[in-house]
């Protein structure tokens, strides 16, 4: 049973952690017309709006996963499974909030559901 919840979990991460390097792995083409330094990761330009693309990545990967939970017939996974989407959106409300009090109290641009 512990073998199954922590192979399911190692997989969820492996698929957020595959979905974020795909994404990552295409490069902008402005990068291609200025040569850079192959170490130097790309900065953003604005943290505040790649922190608010990122936190909407991780809404619609807990959106997945709330939606695949149905499909589990484990009772314990299943509880297991919604207790890591209510906690994930919690987190990424929190850190919605911190985000926007940081930015001096603005309003978001894309208001998302709060949970």
């Amino acid at each position: 049973m512990y073998r199954a919840t922590i192979v399911l979990l190692a997989t969820l991460m492996a698929m957020a952690a595959s979905a974020q390097t795909a994404r990552s792995d295409q490069p902008p083409a402005q990068t291609e017309a200025t040569p850079a330094a192959p170490s130097n990761p790309v900065v953003p330009a604005d943290p505040a709006r790649q922190m608010q693309l990122d936190l909407d990545r991780m809404e619609s990967l807990v959106n997945n996963m709330a939606a695949q939970v149905s499909f589990v017939r484990d009772t314990n996974m299943s509880i297991l499974l919604n207790t890591n989407v209510q906690l994930w959106s919690v987190l990424i409300r929190d850190l919605r909030m911190q985000l926007q009090e940081q930015q001096g109290g603005k309003r978001p641009t894309e208001s998302s559901p709060q949970r």
